[in-house]
């Protein structure tokens, strides 16, 4: 029986999780593991799990992001699109946290950080922080307007080889000038000292790249 099937019920994004952690474990990757978008926390308690079959990786820390209020009003380039509700997932930290704890997840080895991405993700959290770091970055907010400030405050964590897995990069009828895509084309452009190698594709929304950092 797949791991994530004992706790939650999304198999591919264990999948991907699988191939991404052993891809960290063997190049010697460390860092942390970042969330943006937790939702009811399916793809922490696999991440969390996941690592922990990994000798290299049982000293990697665990932080998620979210507003957990769900999802703000689209504006801009994605506004025009039905998808993605404002509201759509919404899911209290509280409740996070019981699914967690259920599933085996000790709870002081996640790092929570709520609020908008606007708002919180700044200098000020930043130094709240122990991140150095990062291995595995799952970004999962869909919006181009949220993916923006999730790109900009993960620039300092990255070293070559951290991997970036973005959960909604076909959303939006897969066109490139919206959401995710446009967000990640945007960042790259912004610091071209990062390069990026595709590298998994999963379901059929997702997408996963190697990051490289001269």
């Amino acid at each position: 029986m797949p791991l994530l099937k004992q706790y939650f019920s999304y198999d591919r994004r264990e999948e991907i999780l699988t191939t991404c952690l052993g891809f960290a474990d063997f190049n010697r990757v460390t860092g942390d593991y970042l969330e943006f978008g937790v939702w009811k926390g399916g793809s922490l308690i696999a991440a969390y799990h996941l690592a922990k079959k990994h000798e290299r990786l049982r000293s990697m820390r665990f932080y998620g992001f979210d507003s957990f209020e769900g999802l703000p009003a689209k504006k801009g380039v994605d506004a025009e699109f039905e998808q993605f509700a404002e509201g759509e997932y919404e899911s209290s930290l509280e409740e996070v946290k019981m699914n967690l704890k259920r599933y085996g997840v000790e709870l002081d080895e996640i790092t929570f950080v709520k609020g908008w991405y606007d708002s919180v993700l700044n200098e000020e959290t930043r130094k709240n922080l122990a991140i150095k770091k990062a291995a595995i970055i799952y970004i999962d907010c869909d919006l181009y307007e949220s993916a923006v400030p999730v790109l900009t405050f993960i620039t300092p964590y990255i070293q070559d080889g951290t991997i970036i897995i973005f959960d909604d990069w076909f959303c939006f009828r897969g066109n490139p000038n919206h959401g995710e895509q446009l967000a990640f084309r945007d960042w790259l452009s912004k610091y071209p000292e990062i390069t990026a190698s595709e590298y998994q594709r999963f379901n059929w929304k997702g997408n996963s790249f190697i990051l490289h950092k001269q």
